[in-house]
């Protein structure tokens, strides 16, 4: 039997299926979306001027255009917009930590919203069978929300149960009272609940898709453990309609959507491509996309893609992703230890729900969520100070002698149910 994305993509680019239809599909795309921004987009008609009718020629040519970037998008949004206005059913405005602008707005068309939709029904059948439900942490009270999609993409076989987040007691009561076989949640979320004292009212589940945010293996795993579930990880952005990459039952790669989406991986600094299982920086071309089209846009993630073909037998490409490119603490000493290295040691600490680290008054300041802890003090006892060491000395080589040459302050939070926002792990 076909992989699920490929069967689904291959309703795209016709038959038979393989990466040289694949291919030739995706610069047919590519040029149908160039000819759409040069009409209708003010910022790509300037920035194609010198590039000839027909471009790109091919997927290599297509690389002669300069990356768009983020600040593009946030200096002048509107320069972006290629559909009529009474198509735009949706405007989401991104801010960006640290900004004092509007930040990025995006404009999406009912199509756009659909394809989502459709996205998200080929992905979610395989979490949740016919007549199955799942609960979903994510905002859903909004017309084209995510949450508003994941329920229409599941309905009618199947059912999607919109859940706040609030304590975690009451999803978790939630989800045994419906018998919820799937969750959907950003990955700190759905690790306070796997690792609160009530976390066995969630062994119902069988399904967890981490989204909207990185999840380390030692996180994935944590959450396994707790609920003997299988745990799998999708990576997109608000900027490409919520769509990007997704894993399938093996859990080797996420495989990308590549009938609605080109990606590649460059170097950030040579902005040159890089050699497969090299890591770099992922940039992403919507291939379907009407409201707001993006060319090369340079997503300030860091992702490599991987060699081989996968078990299941997709021909798709895989990728795998750690996190933004710069989110972590640069030392005065000029070491910079990547965020994606700390969740991985500290969340194999069993009581760690989520954690921020910033650098105050000459400390390394570590703010710590652990739900299941009963004592009320924020000075960590020995015993868990001995764990937050013992994790920390998991770190590369590089990393850790960096960190224990300034002094560690770690302290845990009041608990306040919904954690430390997974975004804004690190200050300073």
């Amino acid at each position: 039997m076909r992989p699920f994305l490929d069967e689904w993509i291959a309703g795209m680019t016709g038959e038979p299926f393989c990466r040289e239809r694949l291919e030739r599909y995706q610069l047919e795309r590519l040029r149908q979306t160039v000819e759409l921004v040069r009409a209708e987009s003010p910022f790509y008609r300037e920035r194609l001027a010198s590039l000839p009718d027909g471009f790109p020629s091919s997927l290599d040519d297509f690389t002669r255009l300069p990356p768009t970037l983020p600040g593009d998008l946030a200096a002048a949004p509107e320069q972006f917009h290629a559909a009529p206005q009474d198509k735009i059913t949706r405007i989401v405005t991104l801010r960006t930590s640290g900004s004092t602008g509007e930040g990025k707005r995006l404009f999406f068309t009912g199509d756009d919203l659909d394809e989502t939709v459709d996205i998200f029904r080929i992905g979610m059948a395989t979490f949740v069978r016919p007549g199955g439900r799942a609960l979903v942490l994510l905002p859903g009270e909004r017309p084209g929300s995510i949450g508003d999609l994941l329920v229409r993409a599941l309905a009618p076989e199947r059912e999607c149960i919109l859940c706040p987040a609030s304590d975690e007691r009451s999803v978790l009561e939630r989800i045994a009272e419906s018998k919820a076989e799937c969750l959907v949640g950003l990955p700190t979320q759905v690790l306070s609940l796997a690792r609160c004292p009530d976390s066995p009212l969630g062994r119902t589940l069988s399904q967890v898709l981490l989204c909207a945010d990185y999840a380390a293996p030692s996180l994935v795993k944590a959450v396994e453990s707790a609920w003997e579930c299988v745990v799998r990880r999708h990576y997109g952005l608000t900027e490409t309609v919520y769509g990007g990459a997704l894993e399938c039952e093996e859990r080797d790669g996420l495989h990308i959507m590549e009938g609605n989406y080109l990606f590649e991986i460059l170097n950030p600094e040579t902005l040159t491509p890089t050699l497969p299982g090299e890591f770099g920086e992922i940039v992403v071309t919507t291939l379907r996309t009407e409201g707001t089209p993006l060319l090369r846009y340079r997503t300030g993630d860091r992702g490599r893609f991987l060699s081989g073909t996968c078990r299941c037998g997709s021909i798709l490409k895989r990728i795998e992703t750690t996190g933004r490119l710069r989110n972590g603490i640069t030392l005065h000493n000029g070491v910079f230890v990547p965020l994606h290295e700390l969740d991985e040691a500290l969340f194999s600490i069993p009581w760690l729900a989520d954690y921020s680290a910033s650098q105050e008054d000459g400390y390394i300041t570590v703010s710590l969520h652990a739900p299941s802890r009963e004592a009320t003090t924020p000075e960590p006892a020995p015993q868990e100070h001995a764990a937050l060491a013992t994790a920390l000395d998991n770190l590369s080589a590089d990393a850790k002698a960096a960190l224990w040459k300034r002094p560690f302050r770690f302290r845990f939070l009041p608990h306040t149910h919904d954690g430390v926002s997974s975004r804004k792990r690190i200050a300073g």
